[in-house]
């Protein structure tokens, strides 16, 4: 657990009474106390093993250089007869294939030995693998397990809590913003089974398009003057303005719930004031958030070029998330699970999930949990948040539905218990929990009749749904679906962020290229309404804390970069009366 250091009198900055109402003035930018890593903190920047001895560490690193040829040469030499429908992608002549796919061939041989013993070494070390991530904050290198450099409260405070742009974080001290992705950041192969390609590029351009970078692709430059008018800004493009919290009550996205307060002390679905699709899709995307949670990012050489890239706009990242060997099975992949925050961690426990069906044994799923420090009040509590990222069983049929709600069942367990003993941990100080949200790619939507089980869980009667209308259960009408068809990804009409904003709100073609629901068993074919959301921002009321939805966005940013659809939420934070 790391030591939080209070600074209750900044210079120059002006004092007075804290609020027993609401949190104001307690995240203020320049009275924010400052948060410094200290030797007896748990969350140390750097690798799975940053505190294993000299020894174990290189040993770690020449195992994962010495598998680097292997996977090299089976990646390069699979992605070849898997082919894709993007035009990025053309196969020059025969004997260059053929050429290739020989060199490649030969490279695989001669690397089997080398990963046999990069095996014998890195096997027994994760018997003893100390912790499931690795930490980067503000100046330390992703690219090293030991050139991590402690950040100092100066450095912090100048990094983190002063970001240079105007950002996706607002400077209203109660309002946050998540937003959450499943980017397929894959090998090379796996990229190509999905219909998607160059996964070290699209990491890059995923790192600009999150950090608020403008994102240039040749897609984007052939299409501009077609979808677009050229320089001409059509009707539709006034619609779509940056959040802040300037434009949440101006109609500008979706306007303001009301401020009623439920017996939870939290606002229902209910109180949308719009039910317009073009309000909450959009093409814009208003720059960095304040937490960010990925799924699917697993090729290492992608991963260092997302990860490098993050860094910019967010100072504290966990990525590289695993557990290789547990519950009797031995995992090839890592989770794919990574957090962004603009704001430090205190606290992070990964689990993966006990069972598994098919190929999804192949990865370490799992639940990975994080404990974020957001200030300090006057009166000396420690305001914080709980952030967890999760990536559940694929597939629709009932082995994979029992599957998930196994998994649903360890996620309420697990959270509670995380929290349950890092408020233990958390002796020196008193704590107030101002958020607890789960984020992630649950694979199952909330009208198919096949994913009834998981939609009659328990754990979805603890948490809010956003999307969902608490008085009649079912979904709002502007929502629309996140699991792009795959076929279709790189088609004319989708393969920019306008074009596929467009689509996506289009009642007539959405179904074209978004999965859609399938409501009774009855039905030989699906609803066509294009609304199978799997990917979730849900939230569990907090004691003594009112959370408010601002703003629900479903972003499309990512046309040809993934086949989920990214979705984001604004929400302020303010204390109630008891």
């Amino acid at each position: 657990m790391a030591q939080r250091r209070k600074n209750p009198e900044t210079p120059g900055t002006p004092s007075g009474p804290q609020s027993s109402l609401n949190f104001e003035g307690a995240m203020n930018h320049a009275t924010t106390p400052v948060f410094s890593l200290e030797e007896e903190e748990s969350i140390v920047p750097g690798g799975p093993y940053v505190s294993s001895n000299l020894a174990i560490r290189f040993s770690y690193k020449l195992s994962k250089i010495f598998f680097i040829p292997l996977e090299f040469a089976v990646d390069s030499l699979l992605s070849m007869f898997i082919h894709t429908t993007s035009k990025e992608v053309q196969n020059k002549s025969i004997v260059w294939f053929l050429i290739k796919a020989l060199l490649f061939l030969i490279l695989l041989f001669v690397s089997i030995p080398l990963a046999l013993f990069a095996f014998i070494i890195w096997c027994p070390l994760q018997l003893i693998r100390p912790r499931a991530f690795t930490y980067v904050c503000a100046t330390s290198k992703p690219k090293s397990d030991t050139n991590y450099k402690r950040i100092s409260s100066q450095e912090f405070h100048a990094t983190s809590l002063n970001p240079p742009l105007a950002t996706f974080a607002t400077q209203n001290p109660n309002t946050y913003s998540l937003v959450t992705a499943n980017i397929c950041l894959m090998p090379e192969f796996v990229a190509h089974i999905n219909n998607l390609c160059n996964s070290k590029q699209r990491g890059r351009k995923i790192a600009d398009y999150f950090c608020g970078r403008q994102v240039q692709t040749a897609t984007n430059t052939k299409h501009k003057s077609n979808q677009r008018g050229g320089d001409r800004f059509t009707e539709t493009d006034c619609l779509f303005t940056p959040w802040s919290s300037e434009n949440l009550n101006l109609g500008n996205g979706l306007n303001s719930c009301d401020s009623s307060i439920t017996e939870t002390g939290s606002i229902t679905s209910t109180l949308w004031s719009i039910s317009s699709k073009e309000q909450c899709v959009s093409d814009v995307f208003p720059g960095p958030s304040d937490f960010l949670c990925l799924q699917e990012v697993f090729d290492g050489q992608a991963t260092n070029c997302l990860i490098e890239g993050l860094q910019t706009k967010y100072p504290h990242i966990i990525y590289d998330v695993s557990w290789p060997i547990h519950d009797r099975r031995l995992s090839i992949l890592g989770s794919g699970l990574c957090v962004a925050s603009r704001h430090p961690f205190i606290d992070a426990k990964f689990r993966a999930f006990p069972d598994g069906h098919r190929d999804d044994k192949l990865a370490c799923k799992g639940l990975l949990m994080t404990k974020i420090f957001l200030g300090s009040t006057d009166t000396g509590e420690d305001l914080v948040g709980f952030v967890a990222n999760t990536h559940l069983q694929a597939w629709s049929h009932s082995s994979a539905s029992s599957v998930r709600c196994k998994q649903l069942n360890c996620i309420s367990l697990w959270m509670e218990e995380f929290q349950r003993e890092s408020k233990m941990r958390a002796k020196t100080s008193k704590e107030v929990t101002v958020f607890n949200i789960i984020t992630g790619d649950f694979n199952f939507d909330r009208v198919s009749h096949y994913d009834s089980r998981e939609q009659h869980c328990h754990f979805l009667n603890n948490f809010v749904d956003p999307c969902i209308d608490s008085s009649s259960g079912n979904q709002h009408s502007w929502v629309v679906g996140t699991e792009l068809n795959q076929k279709m990804i790189h088609t004319d009409p989708v393969c920019t962020p306008q074009g596929l904003q467009r689509m996506l709100v289009s009642e007539l073609e959405r179904h074209q290229y978004v999965a859609s629901t399938m409501a009774h068993k009855s039905t030989l074919t699906r609803n066509g309404d294009g609304k199978r959301r799997i990917d979730y921002i849900l939230y569990k009321p907090c004691q003594d804390v009112q959370l408010g939805v601002k703003d629900f966005k479903f972003f499309t940013g990512l046309a040809t970069m993934s086949d989920h659809i990214p979705v984001g939420m604004m929400f302020s934070c303010e204390r109630v009366s008891s």
